[in-house]
């Protein structure tokens, strides 16, 4: 007998519930209020979301900084509710603010919340490593999560003192091995995308941040449902599952229906757009609150002595970045390191001369801490040879190199440096580019020095993985941007310095 069943799913939602970008008040056709407006739900029907729920938009962040009651009430839970979701996995942003917060948040949710890597030493989560759901059809569908184990690398040891992250494929072989057992069907969702080309084989990324494709190749799940990347990636069958994934910021979903029949899955998948519409609740009632952030935005917290104004991104990478420098000399003063860096980042970037809350989370929309170092020469020019990566030459013209662009866009691992002046030589080959650093005009030679930049960066992610082996010096818990607000209110007139940056070696732009 053949039997039907569907899943709708949603991803990398980071607090985006209302259909709105947050650089301006215009209503635009995304935002998780809109994408669930198109579920149709029944007893045959499952809806996921692959995590990254509860960090990186302005109303996740004013939502987290005013606390008290609205936290307690968690508007983005009540949002998954509405909708009836049957299961969450956590993704890496949502370990952003410690145990408590995560705790807080999967105890509102109504839907299973799923991953078989976390080890939650205290129980308070809630958290499972998979569950077998049983529609209404009699079809069993068992499904695990799982989330990056980079986690262990990028966030701060004392949000993890009372969860473990483990080997995230180690973990997945393991459900699959039970979920065989007492399932038709099988499902994986894995807050983590792809290390190699689906299409080819290609090794995109080193290391185990994304091992969508080992899982592909080496377990057979029906479907694996990937997050992580921000990448559309449409429904297509690999090694004999079916797999996807969906961009940031819930502009989209996906629909994926299945047919069972004599022990045969047969899936097929269409990612939608979120469009234009929104049921009446929970819109109406959260719409206040939207309200609430929307004036929050438009708050003057400080002036900036000049304008500054958008530029191209290649542009910005060979002559210097004002916002760059803007937040470098924030980092710089915060921690009293010798070195600061930041990177370029992936949405445009400009400041007007007064300065909103909107314009400082435009700019920059994360939250991450900041990191100190103790770096030698060697450590840097290494750093500076990946920089040096972005820049190819075509016919004697600089271009930006396609190992930023593909397969996905990442301008944000292109760092910007203040404390030392550097130069590269296009004409040499990719690794071997820096030929001077200059620490205060004056070689670095055998000196140690003090580099500021953020807890991502200072992972070793993004192709930097030479920071790993550096001595932290020192951890700060307050985030960027709130050092930014706090950098503006205590300087009511911004003057923006360049403090070193780039120089091309014997080459005319």
């Amino acid at each position: 007998m053949k039997r039907k069943a569907k899943i709708y799913y949603t991803s990398d939602v980071h607090g985006y519930l209302f259909p709105t970008s947050y650089g301006d008040k215009t209503e635009r056709p995304m935002g998780l209020l809109n994408c669930i407006s198109n579920f149709e739900k029944d007893g045959n029907t499952l809806i996921f979301d692959g995590g990254d729920t509860i960090s990186g938009s302005p109303m996740a962040a004013f939502i987290t900084e005013q606390a008290g009651e609205l936290l307690e009430n968690e508007p983005l839970a009540q949002v998954y509710n509405a909708a009836f979701y049957d299961a969450v996995v956590p993704g890496n942003h949502d370990f952003n603010f410690g145990y408590d917060r995560l705790a807080g948040y999967m105890k509102k949710l109504n839907a299973v919340c799923l991953c078989a890597n976390a080890n939650d030493l205290k129980g308070d989560t809630g958290i499972t490593s998979s569950y077998i759901f049983k529609l209404e059809n009699g079809l069993r569908l068992g499904v695990a999560g799982i989330v990056t184990d980079y986690v262990n690398v990028w966030e701060n040891p004392k949000h993890l003192e009372q969860i473990q992250i483990t080997d995230a494929f180690a973990a997945a072989k393991k459900e699959l091995e039970h979920l065989k057992k007492e399932s038709d069907i099988t499902v994986c969702i894995y807050h983590g995308g792809y290390e190699c080309d689906l299409e080819t084989g290609a090794v995109l990324t080193s290391g185990n941040e994304n091992i969508g494709y080992r899982i592909l190749k080496e377990l057979d799940y029906d479907i694996l449902l990937t997050a992580h990347q921000h990448m559309t990636v449409k429904g297509r069958d690999c090694f004999g599952t079916h797999t996807l994934q969906l961009t940031a910021n819930a502009v989209q979903y996906a629909c994926i229906e299945m047919e069972y029949e004599d022990g045969t899955c047969r899936v097929s998948s269409s990612i939608l757009p979120a469009g234009a519409c929104h049921n009446r609740e929970p819109y109406e009632s959260l719409l206040p609150l939207e309200g609430q952030v929307q004036n929050w935005l438009d708050l003057e917290i400080g002036s900036l002595k000049e304008a500054i104004p958008e530029k191209e991104k290649l542009d910005m990478a060979l002559n210097g970045s004002q916002v760059a420098d803007f937040f470098n000399q924030i980092q710089m003063e915060y921690t009293k390191a010798d070195i600061s860096c930041i990177g370029l980042g992936n949405n445009p970037i400009a400041l007007p001369a007064h300065v909103t809350m909107r314009d400082l989370v435009r700019v920059y929309p994360f939250s991450n801490t900041l990191v100190v170092l103790e770096v030698t020469q060697e450590v840097l020019k290494q750093a500076l040879e990946r920089c040096g990566e972005y820049f190819t030459l075509d016919h004697g013209m600089v271009e930006i190199s396609e190992v930023f662009l593909k397969p996905k866009v990442e301008h944000y691992n292109y760092d910007y440096f203040a404390g030392i002046t550097y130069e590269i030589d296009l004409e040499r080959p990719v690794g071997d580019r820096v030929v001077s650093i200059l620490f205060n005009g004056e070689p670095i030679e055998d000196r140690k020095l003090k580099l500021c930049m953020s807890d991502y960066r200072a992972s070793g992610t993004g192709g930097y993985e030479v920071y790993k082996q550096c001595p932290v010096l020192e951890r700060f818990g307050t985030d960027v941007p709130q050092l930014a607000l706090e950098y503006l209110k205590n300087h009511p007139y911004t003057e923006i310095r360049r403090c070193g940056g780039l120089n091309l070696y014997n080459h005319r732009l």
